[in-house]
């Protein structure tokens, strides 16, 4: 159920005065703690409802950007608030508890906040929603993690990239893919990394330097990649399907750009098999040729 994290977040705003009622009948925090945290839970219950009436039409994510923030002002006001009106009382243990799980809170209002944005990119397209920099930030730190256990460059040797070779690698994020594709097409070879969010390309851009990758251009840009005809070898569209509002029209574009041998390889993460593969092939542009997992390979039909 996608609504889920939306009530999620509207059930962690409902305990901010809950927490605050509790502790004041321990007399662990002062009446107007209970005023902090009826305001706190107000505020992030509203934003919560109100995200999640923006999630089921197509409104502009006020709610949603509104839902991120309040979590995000709460975390440092939390000790300064208390610092504030409990002096030097602050550094008890029972007190600090109470810091704790308010900042707990807020920290996992906050991550649910990120994950509902990136659920309504998801919907919408990024083309349409752009994610937001402390969004994009976790999703780099993620990414960073499972990069360690998924190997990335073992999934470019399973797929036969070659020496010389033409990459794009479109949604290439922070480049798990886009960097260790440039070590293994090497100098002879050029990868394309595009995205659409400049974020992702100063990441990539600054890891190309960092390593001293050459044969790496970034592209900023939501679809188009500005290549000419039938220039490379191989596409990567992995886990951004989804995101594409206009699949036609990236299909069409990725058709343009693939050489008549070319194949695309993609994952349907996030994305029902049956409507994934209907995506990529209803237009004949692509035919599925083999499958491992949730890793599909498609090759450029002639039109």
């Amino acid at each position: 159920m996608k609504q889920k994290k939306y009530l999620f977040y509207v059930l962690l705003g409902a305990l901010y005065p809950v927490v605050k009622v509790i502790y004041y009948l321990n007399d662990l925090v002062y009446a107007r703690g209970i005023i902090y945290g009826l305001i706190a839970g107000i505020l992030t219950v509203g934003m919560g409802i109100l995200a999640l009436k923006e999630h089921k039409r197509a409104a502009k994510p006020v709610g949603h950007w509104l839902a991120a923030l309040m979590p995000l002002l709460i975390i440092p006001l939390t000790p300064i608030t208390m610092m504030i009106h409990l002096g030097s009382e602050m550094g008890q243990i029972e007190k600090l508890t109470v810091l704790i799980i308010f900042e707990a809170l807020a920290i996992a209002q906050f991550v649910l906040a990120i994950l509902m944005f990136r659920g309504l990119i998801f919907e919408r397209g990024e083309d349409r929603l752009m994610m937001p920099t402390p969004g994009f930030m976790i999703m780099r730190t993620v990414l960073s993690v499972r990069n360690i256990f998924r190997k990335p460059e073992r999934t470019l040797h399973e797929i036969g990239l070659q020496k010389g070779q033409a990459i794009l690698d479109y949604g290439c994020g922070i480049g798990s893919f886009a960097i260790p594709a440039a070590k293994i097409v090497g100098d002879d070879g050029m990868i394309y990394a595009l995205d659409i969010h400049p974020l992702a390309i100063r990441v990539v851009e600054k890891e190309a330097r960092k390593r001293k990758i050459s044969n790496l251009k970034a592209i900023l840009s939501s679809c188009d990649t500005g290549l000419p005809d039938e220039c490379v070898d191989t596409v990567l569209l992995y886990d951004v399907l989804q995101m594409i509002r206009d699949k036609g029209k990236l299909l069409e574009e990725l058709h343009r750009v693939l050489k008549p041998s070319g194949c695309l390889f993609a994952t349907s993460e996030h994305l029902e098999v049956g409507e994934f593969l209907n995506t990529l092939t209803s237009e004949k542009l692509f035919i599925l040729i083999g499958q491992k997992g949730k890793l599909f390979q498609f090759r450029k039909e002639q039109i």
